[in-house]
């Protein structure tokens, strides 16, 4: 079944290739700090996470909002909910595996990761990427909160399982094996 296009080419869908343009060369040109494995997971689970949340809060009975301009399905959030969703998952699990806090530094992790999420999601409302209908932009704070922290979770959950080497190509020039 092939997903329909969108009626009306509008703001909510340049915002969705915008923001998918500026965040995958970010991906790509800032250090990886996470495997292969781990950004198949999480990307995964993210996706997963999105999906099970437009499936249960954004019909009804519950209905507290849309995403793109209506409650069915079109091609811009296959792209939304595959593509552009998961970089800040993404990017928050990578970049927390660069220092990996503890105690308080990483619930002032969580809490600024969490505020940038709701600002990257007020712009996308103001875009109508989202039409609230009963959601509040407050309960996505704790809603991103839970999903930082399930996010990285999981990640340490699957770096434990399958440890990362790191190797790069300059330490095994410098010490060739015999």
């Amino acid at each position: 079944m092939m997903l329909p296009l969108p009626k009306q080419f509008d703001a909510n869908e340049i915002f969705i290739i915008v923001s998918t343009i500026l965040s995958w060369p970010l991906m790509f040109k800032l250090p990886r700090y996470i495997s292969a494995v781990i950004i198949t997971i999480i990307w995964t689970f993210n996706v997963f996470l999105a999906l099970l949340a437009d499936i249960t809060i954004s019909v009804k009975p519950n209905d507290f909002y849309m995403t793109i301009d209506h409650n069915t399905h079109e091609l811009f959030d296959i792209l939304l909910h595959f593509i552009t969703y998961p970089t800040l998952p993404y990017f928050v699990v990578n970049f927390y595996h660069r220092k990996k806090p503890k105690g308080i530094k990483l619930l002032i992790y969580l809490i600024l990761w969490s505020g940038v999420a709701i600002a990257l999601e007020w712009i996308s409302v103001k875009f109508h990427v989202f039409t609230y209908m009963g959601w509040k932009l407050y309960l996505s704070f704790f809603t991103y909160f839970i999903v930082f922290s399930l996010n990285i979770w999981l990640s340490n959950f699957i770096e434990k399982k399958n440890p990362i080497k790191r190797t790069s190509l300059v330490d095994s020039i410098k010490s060739p094996s015999k």
